[in-house]
């Protein structure tokens, strides 16, 4: 059993925590501004309250490590240090992007069959549209939709079915992802919009989906050849499962369009060294071929518009950095021994740094 303090100031974010090995025990977090000398020891002494905590009882301290604000690195790094002398305890450096991409879901959305679906089948713009009315959808199905759901769901046909998921610009009954399968339950409306109906299916079959469709009295009265008719649906198709794993790409600005950032699978491994990187249309190109990439952080916003022309990039305000991840990330440092020495140790600054003039001098 492991007390762990973490620090993080590598943003305008002030954050700090305790954890009991895994056990998140309290933490404290404030953004806005670059005010870590004046709140981050008043933080830990709040956290060490919450938690009912002395600092004798800390085992190690963790500190974030940059990239990130010169001052900000320097102010943690000074304060995990001192503690680390004081106490003689060890300390421990985590890659402050690496505890970024961490702190995202990994699979996005949720993972819940019953509530957002796992993967993007859409652009994020449309994602976010289109996800606020699949909720609305989900609470209210048709009588049909219920008694075929009873037989789609918890993959009792072998292959996992999603209730109202996006795909394209559409929000289809149910989906299918592995088999790129589309079921949908056509009420009376449909026999006036057969017009519609069809131009829908183009687009979802130009998405690499099967479409099938049964009337409502088709399931209510005949369910049993209704999913007869599906398992032969299911055995006839490939696997059509999206080969394209999410990337994570954390983002930290930097100055004008430069960001320090770096790529991340969804089990947390390095895919793109940590890079200073001045973005453009041509960034990340390569990897958007063939993978979605998250871009998130305080420096994402400001990329938004060069990167969002490509479908595969996408964009969250979830992600921001946190001492809660740190401490996750330090336990796992702390189990293999990864510690750093207290009287060398430095914060990765990336870059070196550029002192520049105020524009308003005093």
């Amino acid at each position: 059993m492991s007390i762990i303090l973490g620090i993080e100031t590598a943003t305008k974010i002030c954050s700090v925590a305790i954890s009991d090995d895994e056990k998140l025990l309290a933490i404290k977090e404030e953004g806005g501004a670059y005010s870590h000398a004046e709140k981050l020891t008043v933080f830990i002494q709040d956290v060490l309250k919450q938690a009912g905590k002395s600092l004798q009882d800390i085992d190690v301290v963790a500190v974030s490590k940059g990239p990130g604000s010169y001052t900000g690195l320097r102010i943690g790094v000074s304060t995990a240090k001192g503690l680390c002398y004081a106490l003689g305890i060890p300390l421990i450096a985590v890659d402050t992007l690496q505890a970024m991409a961490k702190n995202t879901p990994p699979n996005l959305p949720s993972t819940d069959g019953e509530g957002m679906p796992r993967y993007y089948t859409t652009d994020s713009q449309r994602w976010n549209l289109l996800l606020e009315k699949a909720k609305e959808h989900r609470k209210k199905p048709t009588e049909a939709e219920m008694v075929l759901w009873k037989f789609l769901r918890a993959k009792q046909l072998g292959f996992k079915f999603r209730r109202q998921h996006p795909v394209d610009r559409f929000i289809p009954d149910f989906v299918c992802i592995e088999k790129k399968l589309i079921i949908e339950v056509d009420g009376k409306i449909h026999d006036f919009q057969k017009e519609e109906d069809k131009v829908r299916t183009e687009i979802l079959n130009e998405n690499g989906f099967k479409v099938i469709r049964f009337k409502n009295e088709e399931i209510i009265c005949n369910i049993d050849e209704v999913v007869l008719k599906i398992i032969t649906q299911l055995q006839s198709l490939p696997s059509g499962e999206i080969k394209r794993d999410l990337l994570f790409s954390p983002m930290i600005d930097a100055r004008r369009m430069e960001v320090y950032t770096a790529l991340y699978d969804k089990n947390n491994n390095l895919v793109e060294e940590i890079t200073a990187k001045i973005i453009d249309e041509h960034s990340f190109a390569e990897h958007l071929k063939n993978n979605k990439i998250l871009f998130f952080g305080d420096g994402a916003e400001k990329c938004k518009e060069v990167l969002s022309k490509n479908k595969n990039a996408l964009f969250s305000e979830l992600g921001m950095p946190s001492a809660k991840t740190i401490n996750e990330i330090a336990l796992q440092k702390l189990n293999k021994k990864e510690l750093e020495d207290v009287a060398y140790f430095e914060p990765y600054y990336l870059k070196d740094f550029i002192a520049t003039t105020a524009k308003k001098l005093l």
